[in-house]
C-alpha cells in the first residue's frame, strides 16, 4: 500500500515529466535488450561509437537526456530504429456554409538502412471524403 506522501508526489508531478520519465524508461529498456540480443558490451558500444564507457554508462543510468542526434547515432551503430514518429495525422476543418472533410496526409518511403539488411515499407493509407454543401 502506497503511503499518501507518494500519492501526493505522484498527483503533484507535471505530465510532461512522467512522459519523459515513460519515454526514456523505454528507450534504456530498449537498447539494453539490443545489446543482448546482439551480444554488444557497453564498452564495445562506447569504442564503436567512439565514446568513453563512462558516457554510455551514464546515458544508459538515467541521468543523460538524449537528444535525436544521439538517438540517431546510436539507432545507427545498433542497427535499429529506436525513435518512431507516426506519419499521418487527419485533419478536419470547417468553414461556414460548408464542411470540409477528413483528410489522411500520409508520408511513405521505402528505406533500405545503410547499416542494416532490413528494409522497411510504409504503407500508403487513403481516406477521401468529398466535399459536400451543407448549407
Amino acid at each position: 500500500m502506497r503511503s499518501k506522501t507518494v500519492d501526493r508526489l505522484l498527483k503533484s508531478t507535471p505530465k510532461d515529466v512522467e512522459i519523459f520519465v515513460d519515454w526514456y524508461a523505454d528507450l534504456v529498456v530498449r537498447i539494453n535488450q539490443i545489446l543482448r540480443e546482439n551480444d554488444i558490451s557497453k564498452k564495445e558500444l562506447a569504442e564503436r561509437m567512439g565514446k568513453k564507457p563512462s558516457e554510455i554508462s551514464k546515458w544508459l543510468s538515467g541521468e543523460h537526456n538524449f537528444t535525436l542526434r544521439s538517438l540517431a547515432k546510436l539507432s545507427a551503430e545498433l542497427g535499429e530504429l529506436l525513435l518512431e514518429v507516426p506519419k499521418r495525422k487527419p485533419h478536419t476543418k470547417f468553414i461556414s456554409g460548408y464542411s470540409r472533410s477528413v483528410h489522411t496526409f500520409v508520408v511513405y518511403k521505402k528505406i533500405e538502412q545503410a547499416y542494416s539488411s532490413k528494409v522497411i515499407e510504409w504503407q500508403e493509407v487513403k481516406e477521401i471524403k468529398p466535399l459536400s454543401n451543407v448549407g
